[in-house]
């Protein structure tokens, strides 16, 4: 089944458009025996979804307060609780659970830039699997002046909040002409990236292999 048929099972919040963007990136994955982490699981709906998408697959929830309705039989299902910029934290769930690497990753947590970057970079850098996918939900929070980070449109220089971010990970998928030895400036290298989907309100980092004779799922 699809991501959108499974989704009428559970009262996720996850949005017609969102797992239509999702489900080529996670079809590879589908029947592997992977490890997916989500950031911020809200009544936990999503992670039922993940679950029976990803049969074999081990899903971690992390949310600062789970829910105490929420409990699950499941093996294949672990819940911690604590913040998404915790890395003390993110390296012991990681090495407890995922000892090789993250395969997916989806941070639908705070929506604030500065967590929200920390916990990606941290996770990004360290624990996800060359040829991984790692997606922020709800980056458009910084066009919001009501938004704790947010702000107005300001136009084409608007930085704030989760904005900034967006911008500062597109800057990484462009870095080989950022960097080109004749043209650009710095150390000239390849981005870490393999390709970056923006969408509205989404945004889906695919990691760079870390060589030719690597392959995806």
């Amino acid at each position: 089944m699809t991501l959108k048929e499974l989704r009428s099972r559970y009262r996720t919040d996850k949005s017609d458009e969102y797992l239509d963007r999702y489900e080529p990136y996670f079809r590879p994955f589908a029947d592997l025996p992977i490890v997916f982490l989500e950031i911020g699981v809200f009544q936990g709906e999503s992670l039922r979804l993940w679950q029976d998408y990803f049969p074999a697959a081990t899903i971690i929830g992390l949310d600062q307060s789970i829910p105490p309705s929420f409990r699950t039989a499941n093996p294949r299902l672990v819940l911690y609780e604590g913040l998404q910029d915790d890395h003390d934290l993110l390296d012991s769930v990681v090495a407890a659970h995922a000892p090789d690497g993250l395969d997916i990753v989806i941070d639908d947590a705070s929506h604030v830039a500065t967590p929200t970057r920390s916990a990606f970079w941290h996770i990004f850098e360290r624990h996800l699997k060359p040829g991984g996918i790692y997606a922020i939900e709800d980056w458009g929070t910084g066009y919001w002046p009501s938004w704790p980070d947010g702000a107005a449109y300001s136009g084409p220089g608007h930085t704030d909040g989760m904005v900034g971010l967006a911008k500062e990970l597109l800057d990484e998928c462009g870095w080989a002409d950022v960097s080109h030895p004749q043209r650009g400036c710095g150390i000239s290298r390849t981005s870490r990236f393999a390709s970056m989907l923006v969408g509205h309100g989404q945004l889906i980092v695919e990691k760079r292999l870390a060589s030719e004779g690597e392959r995806r799922p």
